[in-house]
């Protein structure tokens, strides 16, 4: 991850805003998929949804400590 303490407040808040937006479109989407009845889905793809949830999970808590400890 790089170091955002060189990052601009504004470039901070926007990240973690698009960051925010994007898990919730993950999770729609991830959502959508699972629940199709009839439609076999491989464990990989599965996987894949988790792994990149969590790794966007982490860079939104990382950009969090970040404004919280700024202050903004």
């Amino acid at each position: 991850m790089e170091d955002l303490s060189k990052l601009e407040d504004t470039e901070i808040t926007r990240r973690l805003s698009s960051l925010i937006e994007e898990l919730e479109e993950l999770e729609a989407e991830r959502d959508f998929v699972l629940k199709q009845t009839g439609v076999h889905l491989p464990g990989s793809k599965v996987g894949e949804y988790e792994a990149h949830s969590k790794k966007l999970q982490e860079c939104i808590a990382g950009l969090r400590a970040e404004i919280k400890r700024r202050g903004l």
